[in-house]
Order: structure tokens, then C-alpha cells, then sequence
């Protein structure tokens, strides 16, 4: 079982996190401002020095410390816990980031009671509209953004902690 250390304050953890949670990878996060023991653990790892998210694999080999989102997806690879095809599959499948998929599930439920009591014309245009955006949002990929070849993953809306990234959307990669 793969165990994350790290501090809900810690935009690094956060994105860890978010990366495993894409991928379908199974972990278990242990947070070091609450946890007496886990923060013993991750300082024991890490050779008495506190740096979150430090990332146990649990095959006895060194922690991850703070990796970025493709030093992870390598490791988990190497170590046979998700093929690259699965990988790239599960990234694909995901083109629309944290914040956005708040606003396009809650826009599209709006649109979907909106149509409720619209004009008898615009009824079923509206919950159609409202369905799509709402399942966008709950799924986490847009067809739109697929069809362009963009993505909101790792943007502004993504890791708003973060001004990494000052544009909406990106190529995908």
C-alpha cells in the first residue's frame, strides 16, 4: 500500500494526492500535523528531516520526497503498479481541473432546474445543456477541450495555491 505523509497545508501534497486520485492508484494519506506517529514514520524516512509529501511505495526501497507528478507516474510503472498505457489512459480521460468541475456540475444542475420552469419551447434544450455541462464536471473531461486538444489540469482553476501557470488552458502533452 502506497502512503503518503504529507500536511493539508502543502500545495505539493495536495497535487500528489490529485495525481494518485487521476491515476486509480490506491493510497492512504497520513497527515503530519495530526499524526504523532506518521510524522515519526516520514521523519524516519527522510533521515530526520520534515518534507511533505514524502511518498512510502512500501516495497522497502527509498521514499519519494515532494515528486513531481511524472517522477511518480515513472516509479509506479517501474514498480509495475500501472502499465504506461494505463497511465496515459487515465490521464486522457480527465482534461478538466478540480475548481472547474465544481462550477460545470453546479452551472449544469442549475441549467437542468432551470429548464424545469422555462418556457415550454426551451424546456428540453436547457436540461440537455444542463445534463452535458453536470456530467462534464462529474467525470472530469469535456469533450470540447478533447476536441481541441487543451486541458485546465494543473491550471490556475487546479492548484489555485499555485500561480504555476498563469494561463486557463493548456496544450495537452
Amino acid at each position: 500500500m502506497i502512503i503518503v505523509y504529507g500536511a493539508d497545508w502543502c500545495e505539493d501534497t495536495r497535487r500528489t494526492l490529485r495525481h494518485l486520485r487521476r491515476l486509480g492508484v490506491q493510497h492512504r494519506y497520513l497527515n503530519v500535523d495530526e499524526d504523532l506517529d506518521a510524522l515519526r514514520s516520514a521523519l524516519n524516512l527522510n533521515g530526520g528531516q520534515r518534507r511533505t509529501p514524502t511518498v512510502d511505495l512500501g516495497v522497502g526501497g527509498p521514499p519519494l520526497l515532494e515528486p513531481a507528478n511524472d517522477t511518480l507516474t515513472e516509479a509506479l510503472v517501474e514498480l509495475e503498479m500501472l502499465t504506461q498505457d494505463h497511465a496515459r489512459e487515465r490521464m486522457q480521460v480527465q482534461n478538466v481541473g478540480d475548481l472547474e468541475r465544481i462550477v460545470r456540475a453546479g452551472a449544469g444542475a442549475a441549467l437542468v432546474l432551470a429548464g424545469s420552469v422555462a418556457p415550454r419551447a426551451v424546456r428540453w434544450p436547457l436540461r440537455f445543456a444542463g445534463a452535458v455541462l453536470a456530467l462534464s464536471g462529474i467525470a472530469g473531461w469535456c469533450p470540447g477541450y478533447q476536441r481541441a486538444g487543451v486541458t485546465s489540469l494543473d491550471g490556475p482553476g487546479d492548484r489555485p495555491d499555485e500561480a504555476g501557470r498563469g494561463a486557463w488552458l493548456e496544450a495537452r502533452t
